[in-house]
């Protein structure tokens, strides 16, 4: 079962959610979905945040795909793609389950909420990220049977990429973990095995309040934070804000404190290995080895722009329209022959403007494959293939902003690159109309833009 199945499922799933009352007030939806997903489902380390309008959601998973990417890609018997990027069971579960809450929520809550943005992260194994982007006019639509389940799955926007931060951080939450569950020989052996316990035992509560050293820590610790920032030479540094408290609720070893660290990460090797462990506090002493710029004041200025795992974007109509736009032609022209026979390669993308006068672009490299082939000359015009190839875009486009009836724009831009020069022509929103009915052709529409 690959990911763009869960997207069936979800939009199954959906006749089933929401109703026209408010359950959950805007007031209460980030604590609301986090108790739907705890306690309906077992899904208890999700985090929920709002940018603008969007509504966005991170799942970190000890696993996403079926195949152990690096195992997989050394041994050379990766034959199919589809195969290497196949969710397990287990992931797909809670892909599922997740979104379903969401849609729960959202259809049912007085906050406003245009987007929704599921990122599901493989924290532990390959640092892969599977997203999921959508529009919530197009969930009740499809909910109300406005438009078809087929076409939903057309709008949802889903990507696969490295998130290399989970990489970084990845050695950074496995130490918390063995603080956690690991003994004080254990916790030596893999973080201080040139360091006495002495000297690290006091600082992560592997000692009583009198300094006697314990055979387990005396701390539950919890990540709050995790940011992080590369440097030279393979090296990161992650800055990482966590909660200790007693293990044994009510015990008066010590109290909950919130407390910061850096951490000095090597990326050389077959996985990411911690190199140094420095308290917020020592960064006054100015440690050796390290960056003089890490001084207190620098790094709490400069982490707003640390690397993080989960970014929810702030997506605005015409840019979800811009990047739906994109991946529904790279669907069409994979399977239409003519664009194949013609074109080396077509690389392309829609986007939008909104200053100082909305407009839609469309930009496309796309090499003939003719060596005599001009895309376009004063003379003879624009190469006919290039018409077809524009004629498909503008068609989509047409189709798919008249759906949402979306009219915050002046024009279509449709431009040819050259080396060092770039053509362009625009198509005005009434003249596609006419397009769209078929009143006019594209060619006739198209008006050379002048700069």
């Amino acid at each position: 079962m690959s990911f763009s199945v869960v997207l069936g499922l979800f939009s199954l799933s959906l006749f089933a959610s929401g109703c026209a009352k408010v359950t959950y007030p805007q007031e209460s939806v980030v604590q609301a979905l986090k108790d739907i997903a705890a306690k309906e489902y077992g899904i208890r380390n999700i985090e929920v945040e709002f940018v603008g309008t969007t509504m966005g959601v991170y799942l970190p998973l000890d696993q996403l795909f079926s195949l152990d990417f690096k195992e997989a890609i050394m041994s050379g018997k990766v034959t199919d793609m589809e195969n290497l990027f196949k969710p397990t069971d287990a992931a797909i579960d809670k892909v599922e389950d997740l979104l379903f809450s969401m849609s729960r929520v959202m259809l049912s809550t007085d906050k406003k909420i245009d987007f929704y943005f599921l990122q599901a992260t493989d924290i532990e194994k390959s640092g892969m990220e599977l997203s999921f982007l959508g529009n919530i006019e197009d969930v009740k639509r499809v909910r109300y049977w406005d438009i078809p389940r087929s076409e939903y799955r057309k709008r949802v926007i889903h990507d696969i990429r490295l998130n290399q931060a989970a990489l970084w951080h990845r050695p950074v939450r496995r130490f918390f973990n063995d603080l956690n569950t690991a003994g004080r020989d254990v916790i030596q052996a893999r973080y201080f095995p040139k360091t006495t316990a002495d000297k690290w035992s006091r600082e992560f509560f592997f000692a009583d309040p009198r300094g006697n050293m314990t055979p387990t820590g005396q701390a539950r610790w919890d990540i709050l934070d995790l940011r992080s920032i590369p440097l030279q030479d393979n090296n990161i540094i992650v800055y990482v804000k966590v909660r200790s408290s007693p293990k044994v609720p009510g015990a008066s070893a010590f109290r909950p404190e919130t407390k910061e660290y850096l951490f000095q990460v090597s990326t050389r090797g077959a996985e990411e290995k911690i190199q140094r462990i420095i308290p917020f506090a020592y960064l006054d002493a100015r440690p050796q080895g390290l960056d003089p710029s890490f001084t207190r004041e620098t790094v709490y200025r400069s982490l707003p722009n640390w690397e993080t795992e989960f970014k929810t974007p702030n997506i605005r109509m015409g840019d979800f329209l811009s990047r739906q736009l994109t991946r529904r032609l790279q669907t069409m022209l994979t399977e239409n022959e003519r664009i194949g026979n013609t074109f080396l390669s077509v690389k392309l993308s829609f986007g939008y403007e909104e200053k100082p006068n909305p407009y839609f672009i469309f930009d496309a490299i796309m090499p003939l494959r003719s060596p005599v082939a001009k895309p376009y000359t004063p003379e003879q015009g624009i190469h006919e293939d290039i018409i077809y190839l524009w004629t498909l875009a503008a068609r989509e486009f047409a189709e798919v902003l008249r759906s949402y009836d979306f009219k915050d724009y002046q024009y279509l831009e449709l431009r040819i690159n050259r080396v060092g020069e770039t053509t362009a022509w625009i198509a005005k929103r009434e003249d596609l109309e006419l397009f769209r009915r078929n009143k006019k052709s594209l060619e006739k529409i198209l008006v050379a833009r002048r700069n």
